[in-house]
């Protein structure tokens, strides 16, 4: 079997050798998929199904020495459950089809897949396009058990946002909970000073990231530019921190992210459930029940997103008020 760009014969058992010989790197491959978000999220490998996170509540501080004195109010962990969920892919695909795009894909353009047999490629494109449409839906998604995509496999950062609001534990009496107009190019600016107003001191003491749309950060550096001209340091005027914040938050736009929707947190509270190995994981490929030239890319993992406390302190989201 010619194993090169030309003429090739891709079958079961040469992409399910890849596989096996080159499982560890395909592997991080749905995780690659993410590879826009992945620098502000948490990656938590090996979750299947549910793991308890959470955060210490309780105040503890020093006081004069008192050796007899002793502090007995409650100190606990608030949990949270990070719920990853059970995903699975039959596609039937034309090997030679995949083959005449695959080099002019994102997925197979960094160093790592360069000049690679075209049986790995061919397998990390597969598991690649899982990883894509993770990184669509990461906000959007809302588990739908009878669903056929990945946007119903898990339940996605705004959907969580919207539950909790409904339940009352994101609220503006809860101070997590900014309400904003809807953002055009003549009140971003002062729409993100807004917001980072609002947010509790110790949230602003700490290196975060406010998470919006891309069109929304774009409108936010026009609008900079219109109500301040030309400045010497910022010619491009690509703002990438808030003003005032000294450079701890910095302003992320992500295609991913709904419009209308910001998202002030660290890093370390957003996170992302994977688990790619292990018992019910499985990636192969066999021949396809629908046409002898075809094959099928059987694929199973889990997913899933949850944000590790709803603590004003850790969290702001802003959204215009539901009516």
């Amino acid at each position: 079997m010619a194993d090169t760009q030309g003429e090739v014969k891709i079958t079961p058992d040469s992409l399910n050798k890849s596989f096996v010989k080159y499982r560890k790197e395909l592997l991080m491959m749905p995780v690659y998929g993410l590879k826009n978000i992945l620098p502000y999220v948490t990656i938590r490998k090996g979750v299947r199904y549910k793991e308890v996170v959470g955060q210490l509540d309780g105040d503890m501080q020093l006081r004069p020495y008192a050796p007899k004195e002793v502090d007995t109010k409650d100190t606990s962990v608030v949990g949270r459950e990070l719920e990853t969920f059970l995903g699975s892919c039959v596609k039937a695909f034309d090997p030679n089809s995949v083959i005449q795009s695959i080099y002019g894909s994102n997925i197979v353009q960094d160093e790592g897949l360069k000049n690679v047999p075209i049986t790995k490629a061919v397998c990390a494109y597969l598991m690649g396009k899982l990883g894509e449409h993770l990184y669509e839906t990461i906000f959007s998604a809302k588990r739908n058990p009878e669903g056929s995509t990945t946007a119903d496999l898990y339940n996605g950062f705004k959907t969580i946002v919207d539950t909790e609001v409904s339940a009352g534990n994101i609220a503006t009496g809860k101070n997590n909970l900014f309400n904003i107009e809807t953002i055009t190019r003549e009140n971003a600016e002062d729409t993100i000073n807004d917001i980072y107003g609002a947010m509790h001191n110790k949230l602003k003491d700490q290196n975060t990231y406010m998470y919006m749309n891309n069109d929304t950060k774009l409108m936010y550096e026009r609008s900079y530019q219109d109500n301040h001209g030309s400045l010497p340091y910022n010619q491009q005027f690509a703002k990438t921190t808030v003003e005032g914040s000294e450079g701890r938050c910095t302003m992320i736009g992500l295609s991913c992210v709904p419009k209308d929707f910001i998202m002030v947190t660290p890093r370390s509270n957003l996170l992302v459930g994977i688990a790619t190995s292990g018992p019910e994981v499985t990636f192969s490929v066999k021949n396809s029940l629908i046409s002898h030239f075809w094959l099928d890319f059987v694929a199973s993992m889990f997913f899933g997103v949850q944000f590790d406390t709803l603590s004003p302190e850790m969290l702001l989201i802003a959204e215009p008020a539901i009516e």
